[in-house]
């Protein structure tokens, strides 16, 4: 039995269809034997739900954003704030925020909308554009890969000691997205919509989610950004049709070991 890598606690399971059982999409990942903790995506809810998780808001290293829709960023600026305004903490790393082409120009509209101190904090922060790169960070062999949405998005890879976590964001069916997956250990992938719902191009639903799955052989498939529509039906049950391996649903504040 090996020890697990990553621990992952889902802080938004859900999407831009605000519902209270789901908050929009927001991740924290904890990196075994390292103090290093990261988030994939911050949607609104996610600065919530991360104190509900008992997790601290506190000296996170860095936030990997997938793309700019509001439901994968809106707590950014909650985030940015509460950090900075915390009675008797004060953080002095550098909060770095990985995301795709355009992300610099998104965060200084950003600074013009909410005022200077976006820039003026004590920490500082560190916006990190990437697209279909590789690079070293805190112990960890990080992947983006663009994938297929109606604005640039990245899916993200974490390798280390040989284990592999895939992170998909929002996209449609995708060579780039099974090829970032191939033989990955647990693949957080996308399912906005049950099986009935056909020729999407930017999202996946049950069936092309098992697709990916089975095409990159995961061990285990992770579904999550669903709409309300999902809940009317069996989609762990559709997937099962196309990917017969082992398949779990997310819900906030689940926890994963990886």
């Amino acid at each position: 039995m090996h020890n697990p890598v990553f621990e992952l606690t889902v802080l938004g399971s859900g999407t831009c269809a605000a519902t209270v059982e789901r908050s929009m999409s927001g991740y924290h990942v904890n990196i075994s034997g390292t103090p290093g903790r990261f988030l994939l995506d911050i949607g609104a809810g996610s600065l919530r739900r991360l104190l509900e998780a008992g997790e601290d808001y506190r000296d996170i290293d860095a936030i990997f954003i997938s793309h700019l829709h509001t439901d994968h960023v809106a707590d950014l600026v909650p985030f940015l704030w509460a950090t900075l305004h915390t009675p008797a903490y004060n953080r002095t790393k550098v909060l770095q925020i990985f995301g795709p082409p355009g992300m610099n120009a998104w965060y200084a509209n950003l600074a013009q909308a909410y005022g200077e101190w976006l820039y003026e904090t004590n920490f500082g922060v560190e916006i990190i554009e990437k697209e279909n790169e590789s690079w070293r960070w805190n112990e960890l062999d990080v992947t983006s890969a663009a994938l297929q949405h109606s604005t640039p998005v990245n899916g993200y890879a974490f390798q280390k000691d040989g284990r592999l976590f895939v992170y998909s964001g929002d996209t449609g069916p995708c060579s780039a997205l099974i090829n970032l997956a191939k033989n990955a250990d647990l693949l957080l992938c996308e399912c906005s919509f049950p099986a009935s719902r056909k020729g999407i191009d930017f999202h996946l639903n049950s069936e092309t989610a098992g697709e990916v799955a089975k095409a990159a052989d995961v061990k285990k498939l992770v579904l999550t950004h669903m709409y309300p529509e999902c809940e009317a039906v069996d989609i762990r049950s559709e997937c099962a049709k196309i990917f017969p391996g082992n398949i779990e649903l997310a819900r906030d504040l689940m926890r994963l070991t990886i």
